[in-house]
């Protein structure tokens, strides 16, 4: 008989495996990830891990979403604060701020072709485009926030952001990548202003 566990007990454990996964994603990424090496380090039973995930890549996926849903809270509040008068300097900012917890949390290895193709081979086909429209649906809010509005103009800053963040499985091969990345965003960020 499965142990009952409280509501407290439960987030905590969900809580747990979401934070080990994100840590075993940045050294290992999902194919490198097993179920049992994740309930080691959650000190959980194997079974107790299928009480709250079908597979180790629906944990993944949870990771994935967590993480965009924390970002979109934490960039919004980042604006309240930030200078309206400055607009692209406030929007690199918080757009780095993005870029860097993505790189150090590794959640930019979810969107590796290979692993993204293993978390939806096991989770709902159309995951990843759901999850890439909900993104370009906040760049968008975000960026109306500022009265940038043209579709087309938000698509392709969306597209150019999504060529940064593939270029993070090569941050070992360049000098001072964060620094790189947060000059391209601004280029992007100008360049979309017309500033």
């Amino acid at each position: 008989m499965p142990k009952k566990y409280s509501e407290v007990e439960k987030a905590n454990i969900k809580r747990d495996l979401r934070l080990h996964a994100e840590r075993s994603l940045f050294h290992k990424g999902v194919k490198g990830t097993s179920v049992d090496e994740l309930v080691k380090l959650a000190m959980i039973p194997k079974g107790t891990f299928y009480l709250f995930y079908e597979t180790k890549e629906a944990l993944f996926f949870d990771v994935l979403v967590s993480f965009r849903h924390q970002m979109q809270d934490e960039m919004m509040a980042m604006l309240q604060e930030l200078d309206e008068n400055h607009i692209v300097t406030s929007l690199t900012t918080v757009f780095a701020y993005l870029i860097e917890n993505m790189y150090r949390r590794g959640i930019f290895r979810l969107l590796n072709e290979e692993e993204m193709h293993m978390i939806s081979r096991k989770n709902e086909e159309d995951i990843y485009m759901r999850e890439r429209k909900e993104l370009l649906s906040f760049f968008r809010e975000l960026f109306n926030l500022f009265a940038i509005d043209d579709k087309d103009d938000i698509d392709a800053f969306f597209n150019s952001f999504l060529i940064i963040v593939y270029s993070m499985n090569y941050a070992d091969r360049m000098k001072k990548p964060l620094d790189a990345w947060r000059m391209l965003l601004r280029g992007l960020i100008l360049q979309l202003v017309g500033e």
